[in-house]
């Protein structure tokens, strides 16, 4: 995990996962991202962690904090490289938290939902679905796929 004190300006080849904490986000048939798990609502930036410097069981272990915070399921994270934001105009900005110096924002979204969802198709289209292992799986009590 990243230094705290010392957290680098997000490049654009790194990868970045946002967790999928709703069924309504993804597709269990055929494991791809609908476009509403990137639309920023009710806020005017979308939370992502990056994964540098991170081990595979770090971002994990940050989603099931994400999801124990609000009290969902953690079904997976949709994964995607930074340059993807950049490609439908917005910015993907380091925004360090309390127990995540990984964490980012993607900034720039307009403010009408019609435009928002059009951001967020494309961005659903270049994301990879990436199940939990399943020892998170069963901690968490989720339903066999």
């Amino acid at each position: 995990m990243l230094d705290p004190d010392r957290v680098p300006e997000v490049q654009p080849e790194e990868l970045l996962s946002r967790y999928v904490l709703s069924r309504s986000h993804y597709r269990p048939s055929d494991d791809t991202v609908k476009p509403d798990a990137f639309i920023p609502s009710p806020h005017v930036e979308l939370s992502l962690t990056r994964h540098l410097q991170a081990t595979s069981a770090e971002v994990w272990d940050i989603g099931c904090g994400v999801a124990g915070l609000s009290q969902k399921t953690l079904y997976g994270r949709a994964e995607i490289i930074t340059a993807e934001f950049t490609t439908v105009g917005l910015t993907v900005v380091k925004a360090p938290i309390i127990g995540n110096p990984n964490h980012v924002d993607a900034v720039g979204w307009p403010t009408e939902k019609s435009a928002q969802k059009l951001k967020a198709i494309q961005l659903a289209m270049k994301a990879r679905f990436v199940r939990p292992p399943i020892e998170i799986a069963e901690s968490l009590l989720m339903p066999p796929a």
